[in-house]
């Protein structure tokens, strides 16, 4: 099975099937893109003009949490329960995660500082739900027990940003559960080697060119 991963060099979803890919120890290739400056064939294999999007054998997939259950039932030992119901809540905080990558960016790109505070509130309140869960059942290390799960890999690009950032969005304190979680998974080898090469240079030089109002006031020359 040929693999081909179309990726934008800093993109957090992206970075999920790389974890994935990488954990299962399979083989792929990946093509970078400028999204903001797309070649002409991607408008035909993205149909939301995003990445990933995973070509098997020429054959298109896009949307990461797809990506990523494809490559879980195609390979190697499944990192989603078998369990119908607990599959399916493990689903459900793949999109919570999904969300907290989209209030992150919002808080760190936004113009204006009442806007980056409502994103950040937003953050807040999603991490807050997902300690009161973790907190009942702690991870042991990783969000399913002893082995790496999908909601793993969804939630690592997001710590790793997150960790990134010189002044936090989030009160720490207010989420021990889930600030232990984060730190393993971020130690994790497999995730530390899943982020692109000078991720450190780039991911501010990124922030910096947005110039939101979290860049002008953390991120000034």
């Amino acid at each position: 099975m040929q693999l081909e991963l179309i990726s934008f060099k800093l993109c957090p979803f992206v970075q999920r099937s790389v974890i994935t890919l990488k954990h299962k120890g399979v083989p792929f290739d990946t093509t970078f893109i400028q999204l903001n400056d797309p070649p002409a064939w991607f408008d035909e294999v993205s149909p939301l003009g995003k990445v990933p999007v995973l070509k098997v054998d020429g054959e298109v997939l896009f949307e990461s949490a797809v990506i990523n259950e494809f490559l879980d039932e195609s390979f190697g030992e499944r990192m989603l329960s078998a369990n119908t119901l607990e599959r399916a809540q493990q689903r459900a905080w793949i999109e919570l995660g999904s969300a907290g990558i989209m209030a992150m960016f919002g808080a760190i790109t936004a113009a204006e500082e009442s806007a980056s505070a409502a994103k950040r509130a937003e953050l807040a309140k999603l991490f807050g739900h997902l300690e009161k869960h973790l907190a009942k059942q702690p991870p042991a290390p990783f969000f399913a027990g002893k082995t790496l799960s999908l909601v793993d890999t969804s939630f690592a690009p997001l710590f790793q940003r997150l960790f990134a950032l010189p002044e936090s969005l989030l009160d720490w304190n207010a989420i021990p559960t889930v600030m232990r979680w984060g730190e393993r998974l971020a130690d994790e080898p497999v995730i530390r080697d899943s982020l692109p090469e000078g991720f450190d240079d780039l991911f501010p030089m990124m922030l910096k060119k947005q110039n939101g109002w979290y860049a002008q006031q953390y991120l000034a020359d």
